[in-house]
């Protein structure tokens, strides 16, 4: 069987191609013939080399207007002609413009676009109007969230389309994301064993939880003195980050790599004592599949999130939890798990590893379209 998947952009702006990535192998694994359309760029290339054995076939398309990816997309789509096509993410440059009779279309939604707060007027209505017609054009729909399962359901039976589902959430790749041995760093992460680690992994920005995140560590200072917090990532609210650190004169206690290369990640988890991630109480967050939660699992070492979505999903009984957007909540958290000597870490995390999800995802397809 041949499947492609159809992905948009590069990776380090939107993260939707991680799921073909992570799926490449274990699908070749099953017997399929698995194709990759990416967009050319040095960081989709290093990513197919870290993820993808030559069993894999990957196109690169140029980054090009909207009429010329499409039609680039469609010509190689012609050509091949797979049995199954799975969008990942269901926007203009990804609609498959065409008709090819048996290739079964397959659309993944990772977030809610319309429920974000600044999708306004027209663009909103646009907005809906695509996620509707995500539902008429596909066979089966793919949902990273229980949330996102139930809203097209309730949307499918609304416009009275049977389809399909599958709640499908993101995972991690275990070949890539494994604790390393403390004498197998470097000495600079090595030094890191002499204090208290909390790290972060996402995007730096107030929406994501940035500065509750660093509003609760500076008062947790006032505690503690062998504790660092570190974010990885950048963002729009990077630079007022830095002024925050800055002003507080938190330069030896908190630090801002920036955006980390997909190898180092597993030395930046490897000397962490706990990880945060910060959620909303909207339909944004609600609706989102985080990835980093997954890519966090490996490490067994605690998590600090809040009750909601797929977070409390995962997670149950053996996350930490504090108020969305509460910094003494966050910083009672972290105070309880700094304190502790026993601590819950994440036990069953094999079963969100790509390999698990894709046997999982062929055992759907088999029941589902091959009967």
């Amino acid at each position: 069987m041949k499947i492609c998947f159809l992905t948009t952009g590069d990776i380090k702006d939107i993260a939707t191609a991680k799921r073909a990535l992570g799926m490449a192998n274990p699908l070749s694994d099953l017997g399929y013939q698995v194709y990759i359309l990416l967009q050319n760029s040095d960081e989709n290339r290093k990513r197919v080399a870290m993820e993808c054995d030559s069993r894999v076939t990957v196109h690169f398309f140029s980054k090009e207007r909207t009429l010329a990816e499409i039609l680039a997309k469609n010509t190689f789509l012609n050509q091949i002609r797979p049995d199954f096509l799975y969008l990942c993410g269901f926007v203009i440059r990804n609609i498959p413009f065409f008709y090819l009779k048996k290739t079964i279309i397959l659309t993944e939604h990772s977030e809610l676009q319309s429920g974000i707060s600044d999708v306004k007027g027209m663009k909103r209505v646009f907005t809906l109007l695509l996620e509707y017609f995500s539902i008429i054009k596909s066979d089966g729909l793919l949902q990273a969230s229980k949330y996102l399962q139930k809203e097209y359901r309730r949307r499918a039976k609304r416009i009275g389309v049977k389809r399909t589902d599958f709640y499908f959430p993101y995972a991690f790749n275990r070949d890539l994301y494994k604790p390393i041995e403390k004498e197998k760093l470097s000495e600079s992460f090595q030094a890191y064993s002499a204090t208290f680690n909390f790290v972060f992994l996402g995007t730096i920005t107030k929406n994501y939880g940035a500065f509750t995140m660093l509003e609760a560590f500076q008062k947790l200072t006032e505690r503690f003195d062998n504790i660092k917090l570190i974010l990885l990532g950048k963002g729009r609210h990077y630079k007022e980050a830095l002024e925050f650190i800055k002003i507080n004169k938190l330069e030896d206690r908190v630090h801002l790599p920036g955006f980390v290369e997909e190898e180092d990640i597993s030395d930046y988890f490897s000397i962490a004592n706990a990880f945060i991630s910060p959620m909303n109480d909207t339909v944004q967050d609600w609706a989102r599949c985080p990835s980093k939660l997954y890519m966090y699992l490996p490490f067994q070492k605690p998590i600090i999130s809040c009750k909601i979505g797929e977070t409390f999903e995962t997670l149950q009984e053996q996350g930490y939890y504090f108020s969305p957007g509460n910094k003494d909540s966050l910083a009672d958290v972290m105070a309880l798990i700094r304190e502790s000597q026993h601590l819950f870490s994440f036990t069953h995390f094999e079963l969100h590893s790509w390999q698990t999800r894709t046997l999982e995802f062929h055992k759907w397809i088999e029941q589902t379209f091959q009967q």
